[in-house]
């Protein structure tokens, strides 16, 4: 019998976004502000009521911070956010 053990399985650390989710790009030369997703299409998202098209892995959902602050958050106010 093959047992299935969870701990070995491989993560490919793929987001599965749904529509409605708020996402921000993750390259720093990108565009800031917030984005909302608006309909998945295989490898990719379509952002802002249809006008921009995005591939999955160069958009991550914005965090709570990026949220109230209406923008994705440099990595060193991200590590400010974090502190309470």
């Amino acid at each position: 019998m093959n047992k299935l053990n969870l701990t070995q399985q491989s993560s490919d650390n793929k987001t599965d976004f749904l529509t409605g989710d708020v996402v921000v790009f993750t390259d720093p030369i990108k565009l800031g502000h917030l984005m909302t997703v608006h309909k998945v299409q295989g490898d990719g998202v379509l952002l802002d009521g249809n006008h921009n098209f995005a591939l999955s892995h160069l958009v991550r959902p914005a965090t709570v911070a990026e949220v109230l602050a209406k923008r994705r958050l440099t990595t060193a106010e991200q590590a400010l956010a974090e502190v309470p």
